[in-house]
């Protein structure tokens, strides 16, 4: 196994933040209308179980309900699949 190497950084403007951005606005608005809503998850870079859980916790606070997520496979009607993460209000309040 590799070990990970270290570098001094001289200026902080050269540094790349690496993240991704789930689109909040989005799912309030899907949220509010509908109940519930799904986020397709990347292959390549998979949404960690930590990220996830923290969104569901800030939905809940922006919509003032309880939000609860799940793993999940999408079908489409082509016959097609896609995996994500399910959105969707619960009944109870938190």
């Amino acid at each position: 196994m590799s070990e990970g190497r270290v570098h001094r950084v001289k200026d902080r403007k050269l540094l790349v933040r690496h993240y991704k951005v789930i689109p909040y606005s989005e799912l309030v608005e899907i949220l509010r209308e509908d109940g519930a809503a799904f986020f397709e998850d990347s292959k390549e870079e998979p949404l960690r179980r930590q990220t996830v859980w923290k969104a569901a916790r800030r939905l809940s606070e922006m919509l003032k309900r309880r939000v609860v997520v799940e793993k999940t496979i999408l079908r489409l009607e082509n016959g097609g699949s896609l995996e994500g993460y399910s959105f969707s209000v619960s009944e109870k309040q938190s």
